[in-house]
């Protein structure tokens, strides 16, 4: 039996951005796709409560649905960088967001009062992303949008912290890293 692939932490403030923050050590040799298969996406699925452990993806639906959450992590990724980077979001990656959204609310219910979406499915999953997406794009909390600075992390989050210095996706890894470096390139100057 296979090791499960240890999931990365949801740092992010941001059920989307968590989802775009599944790639480790990005753009280099070691870099890690936690949500490369289907039981991956199940996984991050489940220990992020969209759904119960235990609960799978139809068969007949597994290839169209896990190519859906990677266009939506990708899209929400491309987005977010830009946006972080105070740059225009591309349209295409929008409209993504946007059809993958309205897609999962033309199938879902509204339920109670006051009423929340009711999602079935791999809709459970895609439904809750997709507009976790649309509410930080039309929120409040866009401009605290930030990458982490790290080469090989590129994390997105919100930054939460009262005065927006919060520089790095979680201190415990790519702030240690960095501190790392600056006092080595110090010592070896000195």
């Amino acid at each position: 039996m296979d090791e499960p692939k240890l999931l990365p932490h949801r740092i992010a403030g941001n059920l989307a951005l968590d989802l775009a923050n599944t790639f480790s050590f990005r753009g280099t040799a070691c870099e890690v796709d936690h949500l490369a298969g289907i039981d991956d996406v199940q996984g991050w699925a489940a220990a992020a409560g969209l759904v119960d452990d235990g609960w799978s993806v139809p068969p007949t639906e597994s290839r169209s649905f896990l190519a859906t959450v990677h266009r939506l992590r990708i899209a929400v990724d491309v987005a977010g960088a830009a946006i972080a980077d105070h740059a225009e979001p591309p349209a295409d990656a929008l409209a993504t967001i946007r059809d993958i959204a309205a897609g999962s609310l033309a199938r879902a219910t509204l339920v109670g009062a006051p009423a929340h979406l009711s999602f079935t499915g791999t809709d459970r999953i895609i439904g809750p992303i997709a507009w976790a997406a649309l509410d930080l794009l039309r929120g409040p909390e866009l401009d605290r949008l930030k990458q982490c600075p790290s080469n090989d992390c590129q994390w997105l989050f919100i930054d939460r912290t009262k005065n927006g210095s919060r520089r790095w996706c979680e201190m415990a890894t790519c702030g240690d890293k960095a501190k790392r470096r600056t006092r080595k390139a110090a010592t070896s100057r000195g």
